[in-house]
């Protein structure tokens, strides 16, 4: 299962391998990454993230790097955090991993 769909809570949750992962703790793990207080493998330890979700993690660091300045990284790191809540809320617009890859090209 891919990691956006853990962490927005879709698929089959009975299997252990697909466990839904905490929107929050992630989002404090990539705030403290871009504070330089964590690394990418302390996350990936961390959630046990199989290679398919370790390259997805590397394509959301690589959406926060290109981000043109300080004040859009932190947007960027808040915005993950309102869209997973979304995701796990069920918005529409927010129920499929389309819809939240769409909306994480749009930052």
């Amino acid at each position: 299962m891919a990691l956006i769909d853990r962490l927005a809570g879709l698929g089959d949750q009975e299997d252990p391998a697909n466990a839904k992962i905490s929107v929050n703790a992630f989002w404090a793990l990539l705030y403290e990454m871009a504070k330089g207080k964590v690394t990418q493998a302390q996350i990936i330890n961390y959630f046990s993230l199989s290679p398919t979700e370790q390259t997805e993690l590397t394509w959301l660091i690589g959406r926060y790097n290109a981000q043109p300045n300080a004040t859009a990284k932190a947007s960027f790191v808040e915005l993950i955090q309102v869209i997973f809540m979304l995701s796990e809320s069920q918005m529409p617009g927010y129920t499929t991993n389309a819809d939240i890859v769409a909306r994480l090209n749009a930052i």
